[in-house]
């Protein structure tokens, strides 16, 4: 079984138009065998007739159809398979009257059995013919969808590339602000983020990785953003579900959550609230964060989320398209996002 295979893989091109060819013999061998009630003889005028309908057939998909393709002219297309079909009927005519030990002349040639010659080749060419615009149909669509593959995965590429350069600037920041306000907390400030780099740089190169190991990036970030603002962050974190069932475009929640503090502010009473909760089910992953709004209004750009969530939103549109549901909400006082996906 493993040699026929190897044999046809091999030898599949030929196998092919070998198989092609005799149901051109067989075919019309049968018709006309069982018309004239001589199978045999039949056959035999099939296998006559067999190298003018291969030459005009090869000729036609081989040499007129490429021409086409190139110029697109159709007059001269047009023109060109017609002067091939009827050379070679009329080289199936002579021929088989030659076989037959009848004379060649112009009368004898042309006629209805002419005519039945030249749509019998015309049929066998017009088979071959769909069959090679079909194949090359589905060759264009292929190399069409390979290409916007590799162009999806160039863009998400070049969308991981300025994600790293946007957190690695905004936790400078954060470490920043802590050098500034409270010195003691620097150094654990340091540890946090150097956690929080590892993490970015050596565990978050795939195209997803489980869902713990985001959810832990997540918590090595707040407990960073606790040092920083101290008594004056509320925050709820809740996750409940089998979070190590799933896996995740890495940093694709974390950017929402990063989100909630960079763009965020405190309220009246001073207090910087925000709520994170993750729900997961085999089907379903529902991810909600919630941030109270500074009470300075933020320029346009700033308060659509910025780099970073757009960035997600191309992301998510490339990785889970027809599989997710993201829903931002501004009330004026809180920044809710809403994210759900469904499970592959």
């Amino acid at each position: 079984m493993k040699i026929l295979r190897k044999i046809f893989t091999r030898y599949r091109r030929f196998l092919t138009h070998l198989l092609f060819w005799a149901f051109y013999v067989l075919f019309f061998g049968s018709v006309y065998g069982k018309y004239g009630q001589n199978f045999q003889w039949y056959f035999l005028e099939s296998l006559c007739m067999l190298p003018f309908v291969m030459a005009a057939t090869y000729t036609t998909v081989y040499g007129i159809l490429p021409f086409y393709l190139r110029t697109r002219k159709l007059v001269v297309t047009v023109l060109l398979v017609v002067t091939v079909l009827l050379f070679a009927t009329l080289g199936e005519r002579v021929f088989l009257r030659l076989i037959n030990g009848l004379s060649v002349t112009s009368g004898s040639i042309l006629g209805v059995t002419f005519l039945y010659l030249f749509l019998e080749t015309n049929f066998m060419v017009a088979i071959a013919f769909a069959i090679k615009i079909v194949k090359k149909w589905f060759g264009q669509q292929t190399e069409k969808h390979e290409m916007e593959k590799q162009n999806l995965k160039k863009e998400l590429h070049l969308l991981k590339a300025q994600l790293q350069p946007h957190f690695l600037f905004n936790t400078m920041n954060n470490l920043y602000s802590l050098s500034v306000t409270e010195s003691a907390k620097t150094s654990e400030g340091i540890a946090q983020m150097a956690a929080l780099l590892q993490t970015v740089l050596y565990e978050c190169n795939e195209s997803e990785i489980p869902l713990e190991k985001e959810v832990k990036l997540i918590e090595n970030y707040v407990e960073l953003e606790r040092l920083r603002y101290g008594a004056e962050l509320n925050l709820r974190f809740k996750i409940k579900g089998p979070v190590e069932k799933w896996e995740i475009a890495p940093m694709l929640l974390f950017t929402f959550v990063e989100n909630c503090f960079k763009h965020g502010g405190g309220e009246k009473n001073g207090k910087f609230e925000i709520g994170i909760s993750l729900f997961v089910s085999n089907e379903n992953l529902l991810f909600r964060t919630e941030n109270s709004l500074p009470a300075q209004k933020q320029p346009k750009e700033t308060a659509t989320g910025g780099v970073g969530v757009c960035n997600a939103k191309k992301r998510l549109e490339i990785l889970y398209k027809n599989r997710y549901r993201l829903g931002i909400k501004d009330d004026g006082e809180t920044w809710n996002v809403s994210l759900e996906l469904e499970a592959k």
